[in-house]
């Protein structure tokens, strides 16, 4: 039985509860896929198969060239500062529901894009890359991948953020042939980046997960990454009180964060939830939110 199979099974014997909880518009029922997602999850399949005939000899994903040849992008700034607060948070999604009304986009997606980022942490090139066979409905959770072929570029190819990515490895490891880096795309951005991302223990994120795959016509995120940045900016200028300049993806993931550290969440549990190499990464936001202190003060008076 696959993810949808089950999923439409549970749903049908559930009520869809978190919909229900949460939501005065019932969700319908999940319908078989059309030929024409049949048709491109083949081609997926082949590609996959493809490419694995194609991997050089004695690698694997913990070998991966592309992580191996490191990333430009290690030095960006940090967006820890940027970060909205629980409210603005809020009002961004409240700007997201209004951008779902306007008949440019699919009606499930940008909640599902604003929520994905800014409270489960996604990176960006993870988001866009995301299929629903990521998926582990029965858990509850996104399995992201160590390599997962990319071929979510015109006609089936490589996309261009996965063709850049190919190129600045290239660039960096002189052994690393431009073939070999695209056999390696798309990859996480670092091999702890291949993790699983829980999402059961929010019902939101539940929600606007199933609704964006509940279409028979979306068996994977159809939204570039440059796209992605518009819906954050779009819903932004949507949204009261919020600038919408210092805000991007990356800012949203650094929000996620931030808020689980308010919640009181321990260092090892976030490096895995959001994939960081380094403990360090994981302090700065622990470290500076006050929970362990005001639960200190609460002990002693």
């Amino acid at each position: 039985m696959t993810s949808r199979d089950w999923r439409t099974t549970a749903s049908s014997t559930t009520g869809r509860s978190v919909a229900a909880r949460l939501s005065h518009q019932p969700i319908e029922p999940t319908t078989s896929r059309s030929s024409w997602s049949l048709s491109r999850a083949s081609s997926t399949n082949q590609r996959r198969a493809t490419v694995s005939k194609r991997l050089p000899s004695g690698k694997s994903p913990q070998k991966n060239p592309i992580h191996a040849a490191g990333r430009s992008g290690d030095d960006v700034r940090h967006s820890k500062e940027d970060a909205l607060s629980d409210r603005e948070f809020v009002l961004l999604l409240e700007g997201a529901r209004e951008l779902s009304k306007s008949d440019y986009y699919y009606e499930a997606d940008p909640e599902f894009v604003i929520y994905t980022l800014g409270r489960l942490g996604l990176r960006r090139g993870e988001l866009v890359h995301m299929r629903e066979d990521w998926i582990d409905w029965r858990q509850k959770k996104i399995v992201i991948p160590e390599h997962d072929p990319c071929d979510f570029g015109e006609g089936g190819d490589v996309c261009g953020y996965c063709r850049q990515l190919a190129r600045q490895r290239v660039d960096i490891a002189d052994e690393l042939t431009m073939d070999e880096a695209l056999d390696w795309v798309w990859v996480p951005k670092t091999q702890a980046a291949a993790r699983e991302v829980y999402f059961g223990h929010d019902e939101r994120a539940e929600l606007f997960i199933e609704r964006y795959f509940d279409s028979q016509f979306y068996d994977r995120v159809e939204v570039s990454g440059t796209a992605i940045n518009r819906r954050v900016k779009k819903a932004a200028e949507l949204a009261p009180e919020l600038d919408p300049e210092p805000l991007s993806p990356h800012v949203l993931r650094a929000t996620a964060a931030t808020h689980l550290a308010g919640k009181g969440m321990e260092m090892l549990p976030m490096m895995q939830m959001f994939g960081w190499v380094q403990p360090s990464t994981a302090e700065i936001y622990i470290g500076r939110s006050g929970v362990k202190t005001a639960r200190e003060l609460d002990s002693i008076y």
